[in-house]
């Protein structure tokens, strides 16, 4: 169900009957529908192996030859543009232009056809050579501010029907981007002032050229994820609304309404999926949201994302939680209090899954604005003493100013920065702003520059079916480069083996692009896709060795253990490590423990083989018990190729055990 279509739905769609609250629900839910109208049409679909790239007539129909006298007339959809003539655009007109040529990119996912000296509906009016010349080099222009680069095609003479191609047009130096007129009508910027241009000959031109988005000009910001955590009712869907889409909050929940996925999370305010939303700063520390850009925007004009990911704050919702914060490996947690309530609920719960798993944390106390100054004190003692104790040991440091805001990002690996804030009053946002523009990537750069120049690998942390386009898979580039048509490996499937695919389509941020660098969490189509995938798969370049792994042995911690007998050989649990969540058992350890104690376990997959790598960091439980872990050996099982309609061949690898001493 689409976001606009749960907004939409009747009364008699819901479970329970009319009452105020829910009235009142739903019309905050109806002052929504533009704000996520206008984000929802920026999006694109997948185009799948059997959908056509281009939408509309091309002159190059007929290579040599005009095809008609006129085209059909031209159509919103699709990235085929046809444009009259395009000669000494105003500074607004051109920008209006700019975004007209950002769209047809999009609709074409990175690649758009225009038409010049055609009309808008169809007619090929021509234009002569010095008008051709100015509007190519318009063109030019256009490119240059959108990112691409522009390749003239064909061009014809439609008096005697002749054609030339790849015309050589001397390149333009950057112009610097003018200011924005969205409402810029279509017609009287491309009058032709007196004077301008003159033609001296009857001849005239239709011309078609190619729009190309650079290769690279997707991934130059910086991509943190900042994973919202706390109690329920701490205020962090609130506050991630807030943040992201710059509208203060009325009290009642209006900003966390954005967020919500699910008609069960608008009639209770509680959250109990996974969301994502983003915030854009640029070099200046200049700020991007909602509220004045869309989705394009933000990321044209950014050099750092801050995506935020809204976890659930409820206990039944902790699976969702985990998996949260394992499979999308956030760089920093957001631990979000109310300063009404204190220290209650899951706050300790997460913090302690922020330290197991190695997470970089700072605190929000929010709702300061209808909060006694005693009791908002009182929280803050609470904090301090939690922070500075063995668990953390990492002291608290509390930002009242835009220099503590600075000094904070800087030193957050030896202090837990500490927010006091209100999304009603807007108290202190601006410090969290400034704090946020500051952070930096939780990797060394010697260790991005490493993974990115790997082979691709990706890890699978969601799999959906969209009907027209096939199979869809969501999650993170944890290695490398992944580009469009690039053959990999997807697996281990049930049987143990991999299967070869080809991707057809990437999309980031709701957006399609031409490729995914290490650290960016896409969504990939591919072309004829003949197995069903599951989260925790992998899909890797062939280069890396094709295994699985039943058996592996780990060093783990006991946090919490409530039954009276010890953790014992038998025992299972749900096993969190990157993307994989399933069932354990453990086959073998070396001694029986209980809680606050450690050992070394032997475990086994129960429902199928998965990949896992010495080293990382595992989290699992069964009821209240509730343990942490390192993986330090795995048995690997050589796997199986497939390859299109084959039955595969054995992968060049062997048992092998290796183990930590």
């Amino acid at each position: 169900m689409g976001k606009m279509d749960r907004f939409n739905k009747s009364d008699a769609d819901f479970q329970s009957p009319p009452t105020k609250e829910f009235s009142e629900t739903k019309r905050l839910c109806d002052e929504t529908d533009y704000k996520m109208a206008k984000r929802q049409n920026l999006g694109c679909f997948f185009v799948g192996s059997d959908g056509p790239r281009h939408r509309g007539n091309r002159l190059l129909s007929n290579s040599e030859q005009l095809p008609d006298t006129e085209l059909p007339p031209e159509v919103e959809e699709g990235n085929i543009e046809y444009k009259l003539k395009l000669v000494n655009p105003n500074p607004s007109r051109l920008e209006h232009l700019v975004t007209q040529m950002k769209w047809r990119l999009r609709e074409g996912q990175g690649e758009a056809v225009y038409e010049i000296g055609v009309c808008d509906n169809g007619k090929l009016a021509g234009l002569c050579r010095d008008e051709m010349d100015a509007s190519i080099e318009t063109l030019r222009t256009m490119s240059k501010l959108a990112d691409a680069e522009c390749i003239v095609l064909k061009e014809f003479n439609v008096a005697d029907n002749k054609t030339s191609s790849n015309l050589a047009t001397p390149a333009l130096p950057k112009l610097p981007a003018p200011k924005v007129a969205w409402g810029e009508t279509e017609d009287e910027s491309e009058k032709t002032p007196p004077g301008s241009v003159s033609c001296s000959t009857p001849d005239k031109f239709v011309c078609e050229v190619l729009i190309r988005r650079s290769q690279d000009e997707d991934f130059m910001w910086t991509d943190l994820r900042v994973a919202m955590l706390g109690n329920v009712d701490a205020g962090k869907s609130t506050l991630c609304g807030v943040l992201t889409h710059g509208e203060l909050d009325n009290g009642a929940g209006k900003a966390r309404l954005n967020l919500f996925r699910h008609l069960h999370e608008i009639q209770s305010g509680h959250t109990s999926s996974i969301s994502r939303e983003i915030l854009g700063f640029d070099k200046q520390g200049r700020m991007f949201n909602y509220e004045n850009h869309s989705i394009e925007s933000i990321l044209d004009c950014s050099s750092k994302i801050i995506t935020f990911i809204d976890l659930a704050g409820s206990q039944k919702y902790l699976k969702t939680t985990v998996f949260g914060l394992t499979g999308h490996c956030p760089d920093y947690a957001a631990l979000v209090v109310n300063s009404k309530q204190g220290l209650v609920g899951t706050f300790r719960e997460h913090l302690g899954l922020t330290v197991a798993l190695r997470v970089l944390s700072f605190v929000c106390i929010t709702k300061i604005d209808g909060t006694a100054p005693a009791t908002v004190r009182r929280c803050r003692l609470q904090i301090e003493n939690i922070l500075k104790g063995p668990a953390v040991r990492r002291p608290a440091y509390v930002v009242s100013s835009l220099s503590d805001a600075e000094d904070a990002a800087l030193q957050i690996k030896e202090r837990t920065p500490v927010f006091m804030v209100s999304a009603v009053t807007g108290d202190n946002l601006s410090l969290l702003h400034h704090f946020l523009s500051r952070l930096r990537p939780a990797l060394s750069p010697e260790a991005r520059t490493q993974a990115l120049q790997a082979a691709p690998r990706f890890s699978v942390d969601g799999v959906l079916t969209v009907t027209g386009q096939g199979t869809i898979i969501t999650g993170l580039t944890t290695k490398g480069t992944i580009r469009e048509e690039d053959t990999m490996l997807l697996g281990p499937f049930g049987d143990k083996s991999y299967q070869e695919v080809k991707v057809a389509s990437i999309q980031c941020n709701r957006l399609p692009r031409r490729l995914a660098k290490c650290g960016q969490s896409v969504s990939l189509g591919f072309h004829n896709l003949e197995r069903t995938p599951r989260k925790g798969m992998i899909l890797q370049s062939s280069s890396y060795e094709s295994y699985c792994v039943e058996e592996f042995t780990a060093e783990i911690y006991i946090l919490q253990h409530t039954s009276s007998s010890k953790l014992k050989k038998g025992f299972e649990a749900t096993v969190f490590i990157d993307s994989i969540r399933q069932t354990v058992e453990i086959i073998d350890m070396d001694r029986e423990i209980t809680t606050g104690q450690k050992t070394k376990v032997k475990l086994k997959f129960v429902q199928f083989p998965d990949v896992i790598s010495i080293g990382s960091r595992l989290f699992f439980r069964n009821g209240r018990t509730k343990g942490m872990g390192t993986v330090v050996g795995i048995v690997k099982i050589p796997s199986k190729i497939r390859t299109s309609g084959s039955g595969g061949t054995p992968a060049k690898s062997d048992l092998v055990l290796d183990e930590l001493n």
